[in-house]
């Protein structure tokens, strides 16, 4: 009885400490396809067998298989909600006929129809149930027939007219691994996972087609094809013959079958294209082995391509001596369409888009034959653990654009916009924009944990970033030495993280830091604290460790501008007082008459603050950054203090024409503290004017991602008193706090945020014989609550904001009110085709205490309003021309907040209509045409309705149809919405009075009441939120 108890209690842990330790393993797939590609109706036709064969010590009763054909089938996909959320609808609203899937599936064994299904959430995996239970060692052979419909090119398989790119294109079985079963959806951002074997592979086609493919070409006829096409294609490039520009020919009568075989690889991927021009070349490698690369592309990009087979050779031998031997008898690159990013790998093949110059074409054949090794030998789990591919061949990628270019980064500017020296490589200033903001996801994350932009600048750049830091800390030799040896102990099989850290490891290198750098959010940021004389060539140096990462770093000595000595800190020597677990380390460093020290002169790490590695040998102010003031700077310089100035120019109808000088912090990458301040002087009113902007953010943690302190001021003229020659002014200040809130998803954002406004403004008085005083009114402070959200997800992405607002202030009678108003805003678009939508936006603002609700006269101010226009913009929030209306178009400038009405009437109707002291609700809507109007005209519909509850003892009177608006017109857009005019045409009976009125006319049965119908033209204009810092964080969020 104790003893079955004791089994029983140590059971589940003998059962997980058989999962955890489960020893390696590794499936094999064989495959037999033969497909018959129908252009016309762009279908293949076929048959796939599968031998699958179990090396795993488990008892298999069933194999996911992938279909990612289907990914294409329709909107309930993986890959169309991916798509979605990074912003591309293109695919959602796909017609009919360029959708992609499978039909005639059948899987059977041994003339048996096998039980399968496809998975309830994705329509791209599917589940066959094995007949009997597959043993250890045993095999069982799966074959279907398959209809595939070839989608448009909306990823990577697919077609444009008859040029195809036929990936991810048969049924093929998941991995199954020690870590269980890896059945995944197709992605167009996360890649792939796939079982080793040998393909065995014909296609038949019409003969007109020049094919490239994985795999050694098996049909003698096709090889001398290709031998042909390639004497044909060098005469054509050589200007011999002429050729029509990328016109695709009428396909051959004639068909023709080619048959390819592939062993070691997990993957099979061929292109067809009737206009390929073919080039060759040969690589040799270290061993003497031989290996054909080929270059296959239209005329639209030959210039560059030109270089094609020279630059997959290349890569060729430099992987090879870097990495280890190419295995496979050739290396093939073709340009074709590709609508997932530059490039696409598969074993022995690459697919590239367009590259725009040799360069880059060079840089992005280089990356995708790299691939080659990480990912088609050195075959990961890409989906789960996107850096092991991408970011250690983008390390590669780096090294060959450095030894053969001088220049490893993307993105190379003009010296004179961005020295490296000065800001640091690009690629750095991409990972500190995220980092700063603590944006990063760790690169050893789930590919559909990132959006596009963060998979780009952590799984590719800080990846190969951190690899290159690895490597300068150990030396070339013993990195080479490691990574040639991951090769050999992991090629043709399936490494995980570990697998790659046992490796490093045993060549006894630190790589702590390293994985910490890759899959955790720890950074690197070190600052050089002190230098000390100690007489005799040593100097004392005192580094403190900033950041959570306890990471290598180079120090250099400067001399005359120069560096003389660059030492490592694991090779410096230690002072005794350096406590092992201090952040403040004291090293020794031998070197004579240095003028400064630095740590990291060359980049080679990522250090999150850079103003603070440098220090001069001597002087009292040793540490200090010089000072520069630069015009037009955006970066910061790493080792001076810049301040930025640049000329601003401005205009109202009260100051007229403004000038002045923009002083800012540079905003890129954004850091902490940022500012900016824009003086001016007003040329009409002689006046100063200007506005000031200050924040300091930092990152709480938890629930919290980001909270920022600011405080904001400005002042400018807001009118003229002809009658005392006197130019009337506002002022505002406003502190506020503001905490950016982590979500689980990547498309919604929200956050929380309270300020304060202190307002005032000089005002004119008139009294009863019209004598005017002028005088500064009683200082106002609000107080705002509000509560902000955001989902860009496609195909109907909103946003939303819910605000409580106070102030207790001095009516004109000098009695006391106070109010506590709330306001909702909630604003979606609803896309009925690709690029046009309909948006829909609904307000209302409600008075949850108002001392005035019940007064007899409805101030324009302090009050939620169907029209918001200059003179109601109580809280100054926006910018407007002509504040207090006249001017002419000028006045007629309204803001698309409050009740969100086109009417531009003016302070005269501010007590008589759209102002409510009890409520307001309004729906205001505009719609894209279905159709492109001449000259590309952006003209839209619109519609507005509302309504405002007037409980003042005057709007008791008033009835349900006076209060109740509606309003309809055409409206010209630019910027994207950030230049809006309107032309009212339909109108409620009330709002026509309005609109009458203002055009001079009395007729209301004519058009346009018969009067000058300019005048009821407004516009709008969107400029606050030109704010460089902001732009750049809604574009990394």
């Amino acid at each position: 009885m104790k003893l079955s108890l004791l089994v029983l209690l140590l059971l589940p842990a003998l059962l997980f400490s058989q999962t955890v330790d489960k020893p390696y393993f590794q499936q094999e797939v064989n495959y037999k396809i033969v497909v018959s590609l129908d252009d016309e109706h762009h279908i293949l036709n076929g048959s796939v067998e599968f031998e699958y064969i179990n090396h795993s010590p488990d008892v298999l009763s069933e194999i996911w298989v992938h279909v990612w054909g289907n990914a294409f089938k329709n909107r309930n996909t993986a890959f169309c909600r991916q798509k979605l959320r990074e912003g591309s609808s293109r695919f959602y609203f796909a017609k009919e006929r360029d959708l992609g899937y499978y039909k005639g599936l059948d899987f059977q064994s041994g003339g048996q129809t096998l039980e399968w299904e496809y998975d309830k959430s994705n329509p791209d995996i599917a589940l066959i149930r094995l007949p009997k239970p597959l043993e250890p060692g045993q095999k069982i052979s799966i074959q279907t027939p398959m209809e595939l419909k070839i989608p448009a090119s909306f990823s990577r398989l697919g077609h444009v007219e008859t040029s195809y790119q036929m990936t991810q294109w048969y049924p093929k079985p998941a991995v199954y691994d020690n870590k269980g079963w890896h059945q995944m959806p197709y992605l167009d951002m996360g890649e792939f996972y796939s079982e080793f074997g040998s393909f065995d592979v014909s296609i038949t086609l019409p003969e007109n087609y020049v094919v490239g493919a994985t795999g050694v070409l098996q049909t003698p006829s096709e090889i001398e094809f290709l031998r042909k096409k390639e004497i044909e294609s060098r005469e054509i490039l050589a200007g011999k013959v002429d050729v029509d520009q990328d016109i695709f020919p009428a396909s051959s009568t004639k068909m023709k079958t080619i048959r390819y075989n592939a062993e070691r690889v997990h993957d099979f991927a061929w292109f067809a294209d009737k206009r390929f021009f073919v080039l060759k070349d040969t690589a040799t490698l270290a061993s003497g082995r031989t290996v054909d690369c080929w270059a296959m592309f239209p005329k639209s990009e030959s210039e560059i391509w030109k270089q094609g087979a020279f630059y997959v050779k290349r890569a060729v031998e430099f992987y090879s001596e870097k990495v280890g031997d190419y295995p496979y008898p050739h290396a093939t690159a073709v340009h074709s369409a590709l609508s997932a990013g530059g490039g696409m790998e598969y074993p022995m093949i690459t697919v590239i888009g367009d590259s725009g110059d040799g360069k880059n074409l060079d840089r992005v054949i280089t990356h995708e034959v790299g691939h080659n090794w990480f990912y088609g030998i050195l075959a990961s789990n890409e989906r789960d653990h996107p850096f092991m591919d991408e970011g250690l061949n983008s390390y590669y990628e780096d090294r060959y654009m450095g030894y053969y270019y001088g220049d490893s980064s993307p993105l190379v500017l003009p010296k004179k916009l961005y020295d490296p020296m000065k800001y640091g490589p690009t690629t750095e200033m991409g990972y500190l924009i995220l980092a700063l903001n603590h944006l990063d996801t760790p690169p050893d994350s789930h590919s559909n944990d990132f959006n596009e932009l963060a998979y780009g600048l952590q799984v590719y750049m800080k990846t190969a970033a951190c690899m290159r830091w690895l490597e300068n800390s150990v030396g070339t030799d013993r990195f080479d030495d490691a990574m040639h040896d991951y090769y050999k102990k992991w090629q043709f099989k399936h490494p995980y993280p570990e697998d790659f850290r046992t490796v490093l490891e045993d060549h006894q290198l630190d790589v702590d830091w390293f994985f910490e750098a890759i899959q955790t959010k720890k950074r690197a940021d070190y600052s050089l604290k002190k230098v000390s004389d100690q007489g005799n060539g040593e100097w004392k140096l005192e580094v403190k460790r900033k950041g959570e990462l306890n990471s290598p770093f180079p120090v250099s000595a400067i001399r005359n501008g120069s560096v003389v000595k660059t030492v490592w800190n694991t090779d410096l020597t230690p002072v005794a007082d350096t406590e092992p677990e201090s952040r403040k380390q004291h090293y020794l460093f031998s070197v004579n008459n240095p003028d400064a020290f630095v740590i990291d002169n060359e980049f080679v790490t990522l250090d999150l603050n850079r103003k603070d590695n440098w220090r001069r040998s001597s002087g009292a102010l040793s540490g200090t950054d010089p000072f520069q003031l630069k015009l037009l700077a955006p970066f910061q310089d790493v080792q001076r203090n810049t301040l930025g100035v640049f000329p601003w120019l401005g205009w109202n109808n009260a100051d007229k024409t403004m000038v002045g000088l923009i002083f800012y912090k540079p905003f890129l990458p954004p850091r902490s503290f940022q500012f900016y301040l824009l003086p001016g002087y007003g040329i009409g009113s002689k006046q100063v004017v200007g506005l000031a902007d200050v924040r300091y953010s930092f990152v709480p943690g938890g629930f919290i991602q980001k909270v920022t302190l600011g405080a904001s001021a400005k002042s400018f003229d807001y009118d003229y008193i002809a009658e005392k020659d006197k130019f009337l002014r506002f002022y505002r200040f406003v502190p506020q706090i503001k905490a950016e809130l982590r979500s689980n998803s990547l498309s919604y954002h929200h956050n929380i945020a309270f300020r304060t406004l202190f307002l005032n403004s000089e005002n004119a008085v008139y009294n009863d014989i019209g004598y005017v005083t002028i005088g500064w009114g009683d200082l106002k402070t609000i107080y705002e609550l509000k509560y902000e959200g955001k989902n860009d997800r496609l195909p109907n992405p909103f946003n939303f904001q819910v605000s409580l607002e106070s102030q207790q202030y001095k009516t004109i009678f000098k009695s006391s009110a106070n109010y506590l108003l709330g306001n909702f805003e909630w604003k979606q678009q609803f896309y009925y085709k690709r690029k046009k939508k309909i948006t829909a936006r609904f307000y209302a603002g409600y008075f949850l205490h108002n001392t005035l609700r019940n007064n007899s006269v409805l101030p324009p101010y302090y009050n939620p309003s169907l029209n918001a226009q200059g003179f109601n913009d109580y809280k100054y929030d926006q910018t407007f021309l002509a504040r207090s209306g006249g001017a002419g178009i000028l006045g007629r400038q309204v803001n698309q907040s409050g009740g969100g009405f086109k009417g531009a009437f003016g302070p005269a109707y501010a007590y008589v209509f759209g102002n409510s002291n009890n409520f307001i609700t309004s729906i205001n809507l505009k719609s894209d045409l279905p159709f492109r109007l001449p000259l590309k005209l952006p003209v839209k519909p619109y519609f507005d309705i509302g309504y405002f509850d007037d409980a003042s003892s005057i709007g008791e009177a008033k009835s349900f149809n006076d209060q109740f608006v509606w309003s309809g017109g055409l409206m010209l857009e630019f910027l994207k919405g950030g230049l809006e005019v309107y032309f009212p045409i339909v109108n409620s009976d009330n709002l026509k009075s309005l609109y009458c009125e203002q055009a001079g006319g009395t007729n209301k049965s004519a058009l346009f009441c018969g009067g000058n119908y300019l005048k009821m033209i407004s516009w709008s204009f969107k400029i606050n939120s030109i704010d460089p810092v902001n732009i750049i964080m809604d574009v990394v969020r």
